[in-house]
Order: structure tokens, then sequence, then C-alpha cells
């Protein structure tokens, strides 16, 4: 069960740092609380192939606080949650909500600080300096903490950013990683072989050009270890009937950047290699209305794999239609993605929604026989009237990949995520009751 007494404390201890804050109006009236409890249920496997077989029942608590600005400067966000497991069945050899520790069976519970943030901001609207630093979820275009699991990974470092009125400035500097999976505040980074890294810096800008064209750019280094840069361009169209069309075009790359990047291989996941530069291009048509769109996305990786992670235990960040369930990010690999969803309100179906989409690459540099399929589907309903705040999701997932290293060609099958061999059909089903005040 989750260790409340944990969470209470601990949430205790981080509402203890407000009170002092709060002796002028807007820090506490301005300030929003959110308690969630959410039960996860995970059913999951390799069909055949190679992959994890998981059968997890999951439970967690969260509480977050998000204050407003004292003297419209100063402000403080704080949030605690822990997190264990109700059930795990006998055949399950992989748990991901969870760290199993040795023992699939067994999980350790949770109980982690979430959010630990103090920022500032300077000027008004159009004309404003933030800064802030502390532990956080983080979600940039080359960095994103992962969200996906019953709590979420964080990061530790610093954040600053200049809003002038179509122009956004801003950069950041993480210094520590705490893992979904991990109780505690963060631990350094490090490459996969031990390694320490310094720190992971980005800087990037966003711009309204002439024509509404949306521009942004951003660049992305873990010390001595690699690099990445990303670009994208994007415009939204107004169309007849009350529909948008959005297009948009995306570049970017990642390099290796010092002494630090292993160019030897690694074991299942990375393939020798003297240097690293992969690149990928993505052009995307997405059309909108009354609640529901159709898209279609076309991606292409070029020089090396697209799969290297920042860090040891980094789950990786990818600003891309291809960053599916896993990546279609072989070298080489091309992909095609149609996209879907629809507010079923539209139907007399209030609160039901679906979105889902169909993605598929044909071949890939070095193999032969190469195929990639993935089918997604989410069906989702959110409550209302005296159940407002509960909603319940099902996820479905049919993930394939095909294919054998070419003849003389040397390369091995790299079976570990983001973008290995592996085959996967997963069935999640998530319960979250959320309640502000």
């Amino acid at each position: 069960m989750i260790p409340f007494t944990r969470i209470l404390a601990g949430s205790a201890l981080l509402l203890s740092l407000a009170p002092t804050l709060a002796v002028a109006s807007g820090f506490f009236a301005d300030g929003q609380t959110q308690l969630q409890y959410r039960q996860y249920y995970w059913n999951e496997d390799p069909d055949g192939g190679v992959g994890p077989t998981r059968d997890e029942w999951v439970e967690a608590l969260l509480l977050d606080y998000r204050s407003g600005y004292y003297r419209d400067t100063l402000g403080l966000d704080l949030g605690y949650a822990a997190a264990d497991a109700l059930h795990v069945g006998d055949e399950a050899d992989n748990i991901s909500n969870l760290s199993a520790d040795g023992d699939v069976q067994d999980p350790d519970p949770i109980a982690k600080p979430i959010t630990a943030y103090l920022k500032l901001r300077f000027g008004d609207d159009g004309n404003r300096l933030h800064m802030g630093w502390g532990k956080k979820v983080r979600d940039y275009h080359l960095y994103a903490d992962n969200t996906t699991r019953i709590l979420p990974a964080a990061s530790i470092g610093y954040d600053i950013a200049y809003d002038y009125r179509d122009l956004k400035l801003y950069a950041a500097r993480i210094e520590r990683f705490s893992r979904r999976d991990e109780s505690g505040w963060g631990d350094d980074l490090h490459t996969i072989d031990g390694q320490t890294i310094d720190s992971v810096d980005l800087a990037g800008l966003s711009y309204v050009l002439p024509g509404e064209v949306r521009l942004d750019a951003e660049y992305l280094t873990a010390h001595d270890y690699l690099d990445e840069s990303f670009l994208g361009l994007s415009r939204d169209f107004s169309l007849p009937g009350d529909s948008t069309l959005a297009v948009g075009l995306k570049y970017g790359a990642q390099r290796d950047g010092g002494n630090l990047f292993e160019t030897r291989a690694v074991p299942g996941r990375y393939p020798a290699e003297a240097s690293h530069d992969a690149r990928y291009t993505e052009l995307a048509a997405t059309w909108r209305r009354h609640g529901g769109y159709l898209g279609l996305a076309y991606n292409k990786v070029s020089g090396d794999n697209y799969d290297r992670l920042l860090f040891a235990g980094d789950y990786g960040s990818w600003d891309s239609a291809a960053n599916n369930f896993y990546w279609f990010g072989l070298q080489g690999e091309a992909m095609w993605k149609l996209s879907a969803g629809l507010d079923l309100a539209a139907l007399g179906l209030d609160g039901l929604r679906w979105d889902g989409h169909y993605a598929a690459s044909g071949s890939a540099d070095g193999y032969r026989d190469f195929s990639r399929r993935e089918f997604l589907s989410l069906l989702k309903y959110r409550f209302s009237g005296p159940l407002d705040g509960l909603s319940l999701a099902w996820l479905h997932v049919d993930f394939k990949t095909q294919g054998q290293p070419a003849s003389g060609d040397g390369r091995a099958l790299t079976y570990a995520p983001p973008a290995g061999f592996i085959t996967h059909d997963a069935d999640r089903l998530y319960l979250t009751y959320s309640y502000n005040f």
C-alpha cells in the first residue's frame, strides 16, 4: 500500500516553507493546490517477439501546490508523491511503474518530492523575465522529463526565460535527475559506463516571423558527451467551415560531444562507432475541426541511428512524430504516420474522446526484410456532475519490428529501447481522480 505517513510528512515539510512568504496578498490567494489519486493496470507481452511481459496494478497519491507571486515577483511550487504495487502477476518479467530491485513480484514503493521549485518574475505581460531553480518536471524540445508512468521523472537545475511580444528566449541547466521509478531527491548525471557528466545545458528561442510563421530553435549539450539541435517552422491556416490546417517542418540532429562519448559497443544497445552523427527531417500536416483532427506526418532518419540518450537513466526526448510507443529511429528509416482524434460529445457522448494513430516504416539501412508497425488507440472518459474530477482511459498498442542484418553488413540486432527490434502488445487502464482546492 501507499506509505501515507511518508507522503504526509513530506508534504508537511515542503508546505512549512511557504508561510514565511505569505505575508503579502497574492502568494496564497493566487495559489492552486491539487490532490490526485491514480490507479494503473498494465497487461503487456511481446507476442512471440522480443519485449517485456508485464502484469502490474499500481496506485499513487500526488499532492501539488503552485503558489502565486509575493509582490508579483517571488513564488514557490511544491509537490510530493508516493506509489506502491497492488498486484504483480507471477508471469511478469518486468515492471515499469516501480523499481523491481531484483524481484519483479516484490517491487519497492516510491515516496519522494516531485517539485520543489523557487520561481521569480520581473516586468509585465509582453516584457517579462522568468527565473527559477530547483526540482520540477521540465519540458523543452530537446529535453523533457518523462511523464508516462504513475509518477513522473523530474530534474534539478536552473531555468531562465525572457518574453518580449512575439519573441521568447530561454536557457536551462540540468545538474541532477530523479528517475520516475525511484525515491529520493535525485542523482548526478553519468554516462552508461559510469563517467560523470557535469550538466546538461540548453538554450533556445521562439519567434513569430512575418506571415504568422512560427520559428522554434534549440541547442543542447550534455557536456563532453552528446550535442543535439532542433529547428522547427510551423503555421496555422484558417479554412472554411470553422476548421484549421496546421503545417510544420522539423529538422534535428544529435552528434558525439566529447571525450565521454562511448565509441565502443554497448551490448544490446549501441554499436561501436568512432563518431556519431544522426539527423532527421519531418513534414507534417494536421486538419482540425470541432474537437476532431486528422493528421499525416513523414519522418526520415539519416546518418546514424537516432537513438542516443543524454545520460544513463534518461528515457529519451525526441520532438518528432516518430517518437511513438517506441522510436522509428534507425539509420535510413522512413516513417509515415496517420493520426486521428474525435470528441464524441458531438454524437451525444459527453466526456468521451478517442485518439489514435497508425505508423509504419518499411526499410532501414543495413537490414533486410525490415518493417516496423504501430497501431495505438486511446479511449478516455471524463466524468461530470458529482464525479467531476474522475477519469478512465484505455490505451491499446500493437507494436511490431521485424528484420535481419543484411548479409556482409556486420550489424547486430539491437533490442533495447528506444529504437530497437522490439515487439510489444500492450493494454493499459488508467483511473485518475483529481481534486482542486
